[in-house]
């Protein structure tokens, strides 16, 4: 249970971060109109990183964290 109390704890400090950042990006794109592709460039970086990790660790150890995980669920928790 102590690693799943880990996981847990890594990621809501991720949320947190990934929170301030919604907030920067959209400040800067509030700002000025111009840095707006560069804003979603590096959302687009990030989040296709994070996913090719996922399924990257996925392949590596054998399990399908996105067969786990309900999208629909997520969908409707918006």
């Amino acid at each position: 249970m102590e690693q799943l109390e880990q996981a847990e704890e890594k990621l809501k400090e991720a949320s947190r971060l990934v929170r301030e950042a919604v907030d920067l990006s959209l400040e800067v794109m509030c700002r000025d109109v111009k840095p707006n592709q560069e804003v979603a460039c590096l959302w687009e970086d990030f989040l296709g990183d994070f996913l090719r990790y996922i399924q990257m660790k996925g392949k590596e150890k054998k399990r399908n964290l996105f067969a786990a995980i309900s999208f629909n669920r997520v969908w409707r928790r918006i």
